[in-house]
């Protein structure tokens, strides 16, 4: 446990009954990091080899274990009930942007939803890239990020368009995107949000758990990583065969 360089090992509780009771455990939420891609530390301290030592080349898979391919611990998971993309219609890619293999395991699906402005957005006046509604329907700089765009539902132009500003009032879109002919007077404009929602991909992942400990979601965290899939028990392959 004193050895591993991001502290992710820990003494193991009553997980695995009597017998595992303070066994190394993986706890990816503490620590400064997930486990490291050439570290292989815990296993080379390890003076009884209940934690294997091994060569970096086994833990990358390469040279000559190119064919057997890298050491998993596991496999993340996505829980799309606490994924902020997923279930709550905010822009986060953060487990995607850490994930510490190459090509990455963690890619993104691009899609638009639909925000609910609990109010409907009627156009009062509105010129190429500036609409203004009656009324304030808008929090000032809420949809000014870069990931909120702008519908005109009854245009024929009805692409989504950036949203640079916004005021109570008014939305600005970006001027390379400009209606040639702007929504007319009392139609409907819909504010999207483009999303990129995550997947990992079941073949790269290793498990090292750096994705769960840079989630942004507090408590249970949004991905994590389970003991499927890894190369040291077959019993926990993820797939029946066959």
């Amino acid at each position: 446990m004193r050895i591993c360089p991001t502290n992710v090992i820990h003494p193991a509780g009553f997980e695995g009954g009597l017998e595992g009771l303070w066994a190394p455990l993986l706890n990816f939420r503490i620590g400064t990091s997930g486990c490291q891609l050439e570290c292989i530390a815990c296993g080379n301290l390890c003076p009884t080899a209940a934690i294997r030592p091994i060569t970096i080349d086994e833990r990358l898979g390469e040279k000559s274990y190119a064919d057997k391919g890298p050491i998993r611990i596991g496999t993340a998971f996505v829980d799309r009930g606490r994924c902020l993309p997923w279930a709550m219609d905010r822009s986060c890619i953060v487990c995607q942007e850490n994930c510490s293999v190459s090509p990455k395991a963690i890619f993104t699906r691009e899609t638009f939803n639909t925000v609910n402005i609990n109010t409907a957005l009627i156009v009062k006046t509105a010129g190429n890239a500036h609409i203004e509604f009656s009324g304030e329907v808008f929090i000032p700089d809420l949809f000014s990020t870069g990931d909120y765009f702008c519908v005109a539902k009854e245009s024929p132009d009805d692409r989504p368009r950036p949203i640079i500003e916004n005021t109570a009032r008014t939305l600005s879109i970006d001027p390379e995107f400009q209606w040639k002919s702007p929504p007319v007077s009392k139609a409907r404009v819909e504010i999207n949000v483009r999303l990129q929602q995550l997947f990992v991909d079941l073949k790269s992942c290793i498990g090292c758990g750096v994705c769960e400990h840079e989630c942004p979601v507090l408590g249970k965290r949004a991905i994590r990583v389970t003991a499927e899939n890894e190369t040291r028990d077959s019993k926990h392959t993820l797939l029946l065969e066959g």
